[in-house]
């Protein structure tokens, strides 16, 4: 199952994807779900691409039974004698969050068979969710919370997922839209863009990473702090055509930063377009709560990374006009007002002394 772990408020929704990696041709799969109904409960079972994307597919949620804690018998298959060897999602289950505390999400009673009817062998990973009470989520009205869909069969691999955060509001032309989170995982505060057209419900999914995009063949320059994938509703909404002013406000831990020795003027986010990294332009907008907060405009939406710059000496702080006032040579912005006055001051003295000097002359 993927994501393996999640955190979410009570009264938001998330997905659990039941994913497949096949080692042998397969064309059916069926299981049964248990978990906790107090806290969690089902509000859909839907068919993922696993067997329709190549096939003609007869799939069942099964029979769901939030009081239980269970679902028994969902299942797909192939009609006919095709088979598939590539990974894809079998189910997309959609939860609730009803309660509070945590709860395994346990696969049982899990068959996966060829096209012959015979069952291959197969190894079983579940998931748990941990459901609590804050009264906000950083998640918009009428969005989710920690799941997938819009954007989310980006083609990022689910095993690189450590977590996905959707939210979803009515884009409407001319507002300025923003798009909220507040997950202690998730280094992306928000994401903002003002709508050329009105295009009803849009979605916005944040995909943190454990390690470098999978869309992505190398890293950044210089040293990463967090990686994620940033889709703004389905493929080709995000384009000047139909979006302007994009930008993305994040943050980062004060503690990673004194650790490792980084300033804030030193911190950048970047993202990957046309096979290649861009450095975006950022400022620091404030600090809290143990955070630096930072936003960057950017051009559109693609994997991104957090990273630290490194000027020439191999020191990683000062690099740019920071919170505080500092230039890139490291001087203060007042100690250079003030060297220029006292340079005035010299001129003004000089041309004084030269006014008496012929006045002096001339009375001779």
């Amino acid at each position: 199952m993927s994501p393996d772990q999640q955190s979410v408020d009570r009264g938001s929704e998330f997905v659990v994807y039941v994913y497949v990696e096949p080692d042998v041709s397969i064309s059916g799969m069926q299981f049964d779900l248990h978990f906790d109904g107090s806290v969690i409960n089902v509000k859909s079972i839907s068919e993922g691409d696993l067997f329709s994307s190549t096939a003609t597919t007869f799939f069942s949620e099964g029979t769901i039974d939030n009081a239980a804690g269970s679902v028994i018998y969902s299942h797909g298959v192939i009609l006919g004698k095709e088979e598939v060897t590539s990974p894809g999602i079998l189910a997309t289950i959609v939860f609730e969050g009803v309660g509070t505390g945590i709860t395994d999400i346990d696969l049982e009673n899990v068959i996966i068979s060829n096209s012959s009817g015979s069952a291959v062998p197969i190894s079983v990973n579940g998931a748990f969710v941990t459901i609590s009470d804050t009264a906000s989520s950083g998640v918009n009205s009428g969005g989710t919370g920690s799941g997938g869909g819009g954007a989310g069969d980006s083609g990022e691999l689910f095993k690189n997922i450590e977590s996905r955060y959707v939210s979803e509001r009515t884009v409407a032309k001319g507002m300025n839209l923003s798009y909220t989170f507040s997950q202690p995982d998730n280094p992306v505060v928000n994401v903002n863009f003002t709508p050329l057209k009105s295009s009803g419900s849009v979605k916005t999914t944040i995909e943190v990473l454990k390690d470098r995009s999978a869309l992505v063949a190398e890293d950044p320059d210089g040293l990463v702090y967090r990686n994620m994938n940033i889709w703004v509703g389905k493929y080709g909404f995000a384009t000047p055509a139909n979006i302007e002013a994009m930008t993305i406000g994040f943050r980062v831990d004060s503690s990673w930063m004194r650790s490792n020795d980084v300033n804030s003027s030193a911190i950048r986010l970047n993202r990957h377009s046309d096979g290649k990294w861009e450095v975006l332009q950022t400022m620091v907008t404030g600090e809290e709560d143990g955070y630096v907060y930072f936003e960057s405009s950017t051009p559109g939406f693609s994997p991104f990374a957090i990273t630290v710059v490194t000027s020439e000496d191999g020191s990683s702080g000062d690099s740019a006009q920071g919170v505080d006032g500092i230039l890139s040579d490291g001087s203060d912005i007042d100690g250079g007002e003030d060297q220029n006055l006292g340079q005035n001051m010299v001129m003004l003295l000089f041309i004084a002394f030269l006014f008496l000097a012929v006045k002096r002359g001339r009375d001779i």
